[in-house]
């Protein structure tokens, strides 16, 4: 019985670390506004994780004629004027995600 407490401790030990080793997050706290018909970029930056990170698109939209690729940098000519609202998911290489949201500004 005792050896079953003990193993158990340490699984959850393990389990608690695990997660702590997730630790991850995009450092910008806005999108600065873009303008209609001129060509424009914006970078991601990220804090700790393990690189290469991969972004992606995890729900909402961007505005119509921009685009984000794998490597974090939104781009393109925005077409139309509005607030679009996007929420991207990074992913790094030891498998940790993290989704932060952003209302994207065409001006």
């Amino acid at each position: 019985m005792r050896k079953i407490a003990i193993v158990t401790l340490l699984l959850l030990s393990l389990a608690s670390y695990g997660s702590a080793a997730c630790f991850m997050y995009l450092m910008d706290e806005y999108v600065p506004p873009f303008s209609v018909g001129v060509a424009s970029s914006f970078t991601f930056s990220v804090c700790c994780g393990t690189p290469p990170y991969t972004f992606s698109i995890h729900s909402g939209s961007l505005p119509p004629g921009m685009t984000l690729s794998s490597s974090g940098v939104l781009s393109g000519t925005p077409t139309t004027a509005g607030y679009w609202t996007v929420c991207i998911r990074l992913k790094d290489a030891a498998g940790c995600t993290y989704v932060q949201c952003f209302e994207i500004t065409v001006e």
